[in-house]
C-alpha cells in the first residue's frame, strides 16, 4: 500500500467512525461512553450494529460502509463492484478495530 492511500484510508476511517458516533448519539442519546458502545456491539460482527440501533442494518450499510464504500470507488475504480464490495468489508472491520483502539479519545472527543 502507497503512503498516499494509507493516509487517505486513515482519513476514510476517521471519516466512518465520526459519522457512525454522531448516528450512534441520534440512535442513543449523548453517552460519555458512546465509541465503547458501539464498539462492543460491533467488535466480533458488525451486524451487531443492527441490533444495537433497531434499525434492519441502516446505520451498518448506509452510514457506515457507503462512507467506505465511495472512497474504493473512486481509489479502485477499475475494479470489479464485487472487489469494490469486498474491500469495503475489510474497510469497515479497519475502522471498527479503530474505533476500538480510541475508544477513549473518541469519547473525549465527541463529549466535548
Amino acid at each position: 500500500m502507497k503512503k498516499s492511500e494509507s493516509a487517505l484510508r486513515q482519513s476514510v476511517i476517521v471519516d466512518m467512525n465520526d459519522f457512525l458516533l454522531e448516528y450512534a448519539s441520534k440512535k442513543l442519546g449523548n453517552r460519555n461512553d458512546i465509541a465503547e458502545v458501539v464498539y462492543q456491539a460491533a467488535k466480533d460482527d458488525l451486524h451487531g450494529l443492527d441490533t444495537l440501533f433497531k434499525d434492519q442494518g441502516e446505520a451498518r450499510e448506509h452510514i457506515y460502509k457507503a462512507v467506505g464504500e465511495g472512497f474504493l470507488s473512486d481509489f479502485y475504480a477499475n475494479e470489479s463492484q464485487e472487489e469494490v464490495a469486498k474491500q469495503a468489508d475489510k474497510l469497515a472491520l479497519d475502522a471498527i478495530h479503530y474505533l476500538g483502539h480510541h475508544e477513549g479519545e473518541l469519547d473525549d472527543w465527541k463529549n466535548n
